[in-house]
């Protein structure tokens, strides 16, 4: 076999064995690996595909033999193999390549390596919920973030719900302190939303305002000491599904399902601090966009400079679904080279970064559906989604698509990967986290857990927050439990507080803080 083949063989001795048994698959590796290594791969692969499908006869033989099948007369193409073995097969090859991406330290600046390596990796870590709020809203609840509101101490979220609201809670207490409603007006015209409510996001340097993007299509900005409506964005002719503000407040973008990525500046009169956004500048998407990230960038797209620098500008980062790349749209900026109207109206020119480690690699292709800015500031984290079969909620996560790219700004070449095990489907989009340490990273999942995913890959934390797995704990609670949330399991959003605890959001109905219980 050669140094870039992976050679899988089912044995036909087992009874338990499926259609696919019997037959021999060659792949070709994307790794440049040493042929002894490639059979250590091979050998854990299909390891990994018996134990989760209950082969234990074939594994117990595969254990003895140890030896893989060197035969090269027959083989299939990449699409006829069943999909959990086609998740296994891009699993070790993923992990291998980014890994040896992380490896090559050319790719990054010194401080990024030192950065990183100062990061310890997780231990295991107990968490544990310490208040559930299930008053919030009277649907599903699609979004969750921390916030400041005007006039009271201490932390807050921020929700929002199918009910069309936006409700703001006090941590500690509970209570509810504000309401942002879809009857509500402005004497300048602007409403609130006619359909649920999708995203939500607070302003950087004026955090009395707040921007919402909703399924009517509307960008609606908020005035949160009067709980009013100040501005309603209609650009959108599909669901708005993100919005998010640039760090000094100057630019806010929104992303909706018709394709188009909106960019606004903010052009209120001097010394009006309310802000007001008009549209400067559209990206129109070949597939529908997914996630929005503002990031400081150097002023001209050289790859090899990074934020640290002196003189830095705002980009916008995005993604759509069905595609692995970034895409970096370089902001205007009053302190770029050139006059002013050359910093005022830039070319919009747009750098792309496949984070896919093999750009030919098409049957390892997945989509970025969620963006954070690690705490560091020098890395993003991309996540993709599993999508997968439905069995992918079974106890064997070791074969969840589920993954959470990290990148260096401006880089293509990841510095790590890490297998979530969360289960996701077509329907959903996976959100992320960061604890403010930065050494691990919360991530949601369909099957009503949040998982705590350490820098070293591994599952430090594991807690069931939403649905019926929460709640049930005897055939009495379960029904119970069913009559209320309805069986769902889907959690939809988390966010880690200032104080390092975490909370989310779910189909259920429910938000849950968590708190460390050590």
């Amino acid at each position: 076999m050669g140094p870039n083949l992976i050679c899988v063989n089912l044995s036909r001795s087992d009874p338990h064995r499926n259609a696919s048994d019997g037959q021999i698959y060659f792949y070709k590796s994307t790794m440049e690996t040493a042929p002894s290594s490639l059979s250590q791969i091979c050998h854990n692969i299909v390891a990994s595909y018996l134990r989760c499908h209950g082969l234990f006869k074939t594994l117990a033989a595969l254990e003895e033999e140890s030896q893989p099948t060197t035969d090269t007369t027959s083989s299939t193409t990449y699409q006829n193999v069943p999909y959990d073995l086609r998740t296994l097969v891009e699993h070790a090859a993923s992990s291998a390549s980014a890994q040896a991406a992380a490896d090559m330290k050319s790719n990054e600046p010194e401080e990024i390596n030192v950065a990183f390596a100062s990061l310890s990796t997780n231990s295991r870590t107990s968490y544990a919920i310490e208040r559930t709020l299930d008053h919030l809203h009277m649907s599903n609840i699609l979004s969750v973030v921390p916030v400041t509101y005007p006039g009271v101490e201490g932390a807050c979220i921020a929700t929002t719900g199918a009910d069309k609201r936006i409700v703001i809670t006090h941590v500690e207490s509970g209570d509810l302190v504000g309401f942002l409603e879809p009857k509500s007006q402005s004497a300048c015209g602007a409403h609130g939303h006619r359909a649920a409510v999708l995203a939500v996001c607070q302003h950087p340097t004026a955090p009395q305002y707040m921007a919402t993007a909703g399924m009517d299509g509307l960008v609606v900005v908020w005035d949160m000491r009067r709980d009013v409506p100040i501005q309603t964005l209609g650009d959108h002719k599909r669901y708005a599904v993100r919005v998010a503000f640039s760090e000094d407040g100057m630019f806010m973008s929104s992303a909706g399902y018709d394709k188009a990525i909106h960019i606004y500046a903010n052009q209120s009169e001097q010394g009006n601090e309310q802000p007001y956004f008009v549209r400067i500048h559209t990206i129109e998407t070949q597939m529908k966009p997914e996630a929005l990230l503002f990031v400081q960038g150097p002023m001209t797209p050289d790859t090899q400079a990074n934020a640290s620098q002196e003189r830095v500008r705002p980009w916008l980062v995005y993604t759509v679904r069905d595609r692995v790349e970034l895409h970096y749209v370089a902001l205007p900026h009053e302190g770029a080279e050139g006059s002013e109207t050359e910093a005022a109206t830039p070319n919009w020119s747009i750098l792309t970064f496949n984070t896919n480690p093999d750009p030919a690699d098409h049957h390892a292709s997945y989509s970025l559906l969620d963006l954070a800015l690690h705490p560091s500031g020098r890395y993003i984290s991309a996540q993709t989604g599993d999508h997968g079969a439905a069995h992918t909620l079974s106890p064997c996560y070791d074969h969840s698509l589920s993954r959470i790219l990290l990148l260096p700004l401006f880089s293509e070449h990841r510095r790590t990967t890490l297998w979530t095990g969360a289960p996701s489907s077509a329907f959903t989009s996976p959100r992320h986290a960061w604890r403010s340490s930065g050494d691990g990273v919360w991530v949601t999942g369909d099957d009503g857990v949040l998982r705590l995913v350490g820098l070293d890959g591994h599952v430090s934390a594991h807690v069931r927050s939403h649905g019926l797995a929460a709640e049930a704990t005897s055939n009495a609670t379960m029904a119970a439990a069913e009559w209320r949330y309805g069986g769902n399991t889907i959690v939809k959003d988390v966010a880690v507080l200032p104080d390092d605890r975490v909370v989310s959001c779910g189909f259920d109905r429910t938000v849950r803080i968590l708190s460390s219980t050590v």
